[in-house]
């Protein structure tokens, strides 16, 4: 019980920056126009920060092959096993609502919202192995994400020069050739990996601010696809979890993003391309105010199965 409290308050410290979020939005202190370019701050240059900074950490452990193998294989199970579970729900729902909810079940918030928690649970280690999740999410997002959401050709360069992949390329060579940052690039590297957390959940709170309150309960798909998201995605996630048997580590930062709500990449794509960009927005607020509840639990689950 006690742990379930521990995380509990976690998720209730990101869920009041998020209100927080949402207040300020409300106020007009934050600006569509702002939120856009927090957003961008926060892909660009904030998110590749936060990832070399946990490299840097002398807190971590010990990376081998086998470790890095599996750090990238595991995310990749955990949102294959979404995207086929996406497809069992909502036939019946027009075409640009379809795509949405299906989008909202197979992409987490691994960065934005599994980032803060996993560094407050875990501390640097669960960051650096956080990242290949994160990295695997935008190659995933990038091009079944930005398929099934935009159509078009695959965008090469958003492969290749995508957040993770940098902060990645970066923090790799510098963990595996010991090199030591001097402290003049170290402290901005690590200031700013430290604006991730309040920047990143005042922004889903202004998305959040976009949706009129009675629009929240009307809409009983955006419930249906919170229970996926949230309970059933993480469930048979934490099933290979368990047969795999990770680094306690890794087992337990990749399930918590896993089990993380719905993605804010949601409501960029849908503005982007054209979809639902209301039920985008209700989906990542609800998902996300009903994790409070979810993430705990897997939390706790998941040092259950470690023992």
């Amino acid at each position: 019980m006690d742990a379930l409290l521990t995380v509990a308050g976690k998720v209730a410290v990101i869920l009041v920056l998020v209100v927080l979020g949402v207040v300020i939005s409300k106020l007009r202190i934050l600006s569509q126009n702002a939120l856009s370019e927090i957003t961008t701050l926060l892909l660009h240059i904030v998110t590749p920060c936060l990832i070399v900074n946990s490299f840097l950490s002398p807190d971590i452990g010990h990376l081998d092959l086998t470790g890095v193998l599996l750090a990238i294989l595991l995310p990749a199970v955990a949102m294959g096993l979404a995207i086929a579970l996406s497809y069992l729900f909502f036939r019946k729902e027009p075409a640009s609502r379809q795509k949405v909810l299906r989008f909202s079940i197979i992409f987490s918030n691994a960065g934005f919202m599994g980032f803060p928690l996993i560094e407050s649970i875990l501390g640097a280690e669960g960051v650096l192995y956080g990242s290949f999740f994160v990295a695997m999410f935008n190659l995933i997002c990038w091009t079944y994400g930005y398929l099934m959401m935009g159509g078009g050709k695959i965008r090469v360069k958003s492969l290749i020069l995508n957040p993770g992949i940098i902060g990645l390329a970066i923090g790799l060579p510098i963990y595996f050739l010991r090199i030591r940052l001097p402290d003049v690039i170290a402290s901005p590297v690590s200031m700013l990996a430290d604006l991730n957390t309040p920047l990143a959940m005042m922004v889903v709170g202004g998305y959040i601010a976009r949706v009129k309150p009675r629009e929240f309960l009307s809409d009983l798909a955006v419930y249906k696809m919170a229970a996926i998201r949230l309970l059933l995605c993480p469930a048979v996630y934490l099933a290979v979890l368990a047969a795999v048997r990770p680094t306690a580590p890794l087992l337990m930062s990749s399930l918590i993003q896993s089990a993380t709500p719905v993605a804010a990449n949601c409501v960029l794509f849908a503005v982007e391309y054209g979809r639902d960009a209301e039920l985008a927005s209700k989906s990542v607020a609800v998902s996300t105010a009903l994790s409070l509840l979810t993430v705990p639990v897997f939390t706790v689950l998941g040092q259950m199965l470690l023992g």
